[in-house]
């Protein structure tokens, strides 16, 4: 039985403004559980436009795409939301946190979206998780009430939540310093190296790529190595 979680074949993407420019080509690799792996490059080489086509956010691209094994539609808008609140954790530079409500209940919101466990169950799950990332004891203090390390820690969690297939980041400790950002590094690689989580990371931070399990460089829209 394959344990590839995500595999991308022959994806090609263009923008049309006001000519039609090709900005990803021929995008070939696949993923499997419990690899940690960046995704680098620089600066307009396409890693964010891949990364969107990636978690079916957006499905104007040539090419297929298949998580867990099954093809993503690209005109199932109800479908792929699904497949995102389920299989997919996103964290993002900013951690997006809701001020209103205090960390605990900005974890269990994807859960709480997903309608398959009871409200008691999800915040119990949401419990493990803040334990499994060792910050537990913030559960209760209003989300903007911890420091920027932490909101980070809390999106990890928050991404968590569903027992995703797959993490992806955008940047995730590009609006760091050094000491909150090898914190977050190394949250991530503990989750795949204990919970055998599969993490797909962009990051222009060659110390964190490094330490990831793999590599992927882009350059102008194209896979220079995987």
């Amino acid at each position: 039985m394959s344990n590839t979680i995500l595999e991308a074949k022959n994806i090609n993407k263009y923008f049309n403004d006001p000519i039609r420019i090709q900005v990803l080509s021929d995008i070939n690799f696949s993923i499997n559980k419990g690899e940690f792996v960046s995704l680098t490059g620089k600066s307009g080489c396409g890693k964010s436009t891949l990364l969107y086509v990636l978690s079916t956010m957006d499905t104007d691209y040539e090419g297929q795409l298949y998580i867990d094994q099954e093809e993503m539609p690209k005109k199932n808008e109800p479908f792929l939301a699904k497949i995102r609140n389920e299989k997919i954790g996103f964290v993002f530079q900013f951690h997006y946190l809701l001020n209103e409500f205090n960390v605990l209940k900005n974890v269990m919101l994807p859960g709480l979206k997903q309608n398959k466990y009871s409200e008691e169950e999800v915040e119990f799950r949401a419990m493990e998780k803040l334990k499994i990332l060792g910050i537990e004891h913030l559960a209760l203090k209003q989300a903007n009430h911890v420091s920027g390390g932490e909101k980070q820690r809390v999106a990890i969690a928050r991404a968590l939540i569903n027992d995703p297939h797959i993490i992806m980041g955008d940047e995730p400790t590009g609006n760091l310093d050094k000491k909150n950002s090898d914190l977050v590094f190394d949250t991530f690689k503990r989750l795949a190296d204990e919970y055998n989580q599969t993490l797909l990371i962009v990051t222009h931070d060659p110390s964190f790529a490094e330490r990831t399990h793999r590599i992927i460089h882009m350059e102008d829209g194209k896979i220079i190595h995987s």
